[in-house]
């Protein structure tokens, strides 16, 4: 027996195909994102967590009558090597869900004020931007790391805005961010999966028809590059 073709709805982000009352498909992609915000949220709760349990652990320390050095030791090698772990589960709570559906003919988003919709019919292309704020960033970094140098004290790199991008749905030439997402592989992957998804429905229309895709079966070859800022 043949192994199983691997789905191409498998991995991330989340996106599985129905069907409307006329038999035309509906893709639904649900992507779960880090936005900057959440990211310096996530990163501040991960190191209180590992404080936390150092503070723990040296408190259980000093109130135990017959406390031995390994008790001291582990009060601070526990919490820093549970690090990851603690990070990874926050994040799992911390990510935020986007719910996106492609249509034959619209393309939709859903925002805090309800859904948002395009005409998929008309030009338009997905692209992955840096973010806009990029490059204060940079200036204000570079300002920071010489007033370090000149007082001889060590210094500290986290980007925040230069790790994260803009992902747009260009309509007519128009911008129209869909959403901000921290991190590029996140970013490149959500853009390519719709990509992929508004492929697959451009050559439904080409056919003339609206049939149901098998996603165990048939697919449109996999997207370019994503286009970037002109």
């Amino acid at each position: 027996m043949a192994p199983k073709a691997r789905s191409p709805f498998a991995g991330f982000p989340a996106a599985w195909q129905t069907i409307d009352r006329d038999g035309n498909p509906i893709f639904h992609v649900e992507p779960r994102i880090l936005t900057p915000l959440r990211a310096v949220f996530l990163r501040h709760m991960s190191d209180l967590a590992v404080f936390a349990g150092i503070g723990y652990g040296l408190w259980s320390f000093a109130t135990t009558e017959h406390a031995s050095v390994w008790m001291l030791a582990g009060a601070f090698i526990i919490p820093i090597a549970l690090e990851r772990p603690i990070y990874k589960t926050l994040e799992s709570f911390i990510r935020k869900r986007v719910s996106i559906r492609l249509t034959l003919d619209r393309f939709s988003i859903k925002k805090w004020y309800g859904w948002r919709h395009f005409d998929r019919q008309l030009p338009h292309r997905f692209a992955v931007l840096q973010h806009d704020w990029t490059r204060a960033e940079q200036d204000l970094e570079e300002l920071r790391q010489q007033e370090m140098q000149l007082k001889r004290q060590p210094t500290l790199r986290y980007r925040l805005y230069g790790e994260s991008f803009h992902l747009s749905f260009d309509y007519l030439g128009q911008r129209n961010d869909l959403m901000t997402v921290y991190g590029q592989k996140d970013a490149v992957a959500v853009a390519m999966r719709l990509k992929a998804c508004d492929d697959v429905l451009d050559a439904l229309m080409q056919r003339g028809h609206g049939t149901p895709l098998d996603p165990g079966k048939e697919w449109s070859q996999q997207p370019g590059a994503i286009p970037e800022e002109a």
